[in-house]
């Protein structure tokens, strides 16, 4: 069982991620209604629970604070593959 800090921790890494995810998809153009069709929803649902649970939360931020003219993060995200397939130009 999950102490009281634990249980903050938790709250405050799984409510910041799901910004960064939004984000992401934004500046990959992903289009979210191809993103919530594929596998009846549950690949948008995997891959927000990869992004909840991922270790490159300060490298994906500073990603997106500085490379407004780059796309596709380098190889750090884990989502990378699923977003790719779901945008609006097929980057």
């Amino acid at each position: 069982m999950l102490d009281i800090s634990d249980r903050w921790q938790l709250l405050r890494l799984t409510s910041r991620r799901p910004e960064l995810m939004d984000r992401m998809m934004e500046r990959m153009r992903v289009s979210f209604s191809a993103a919530s069709r594929i596998d009846g929803g549950m690949a948008l649902d995997e891959a927000r629970t990869k992004c909840i649970f991922c270790r490159h939360g300060v490298e994906c931020r500073y990603w997106l604070e500085v490379s407004d003219k780059l796309r596709a993060p380098i190889d750090f995200c884990p989502n990378t593959a699923f977003f790719r397939c779901c945008t609006d130009d097929k980057q």
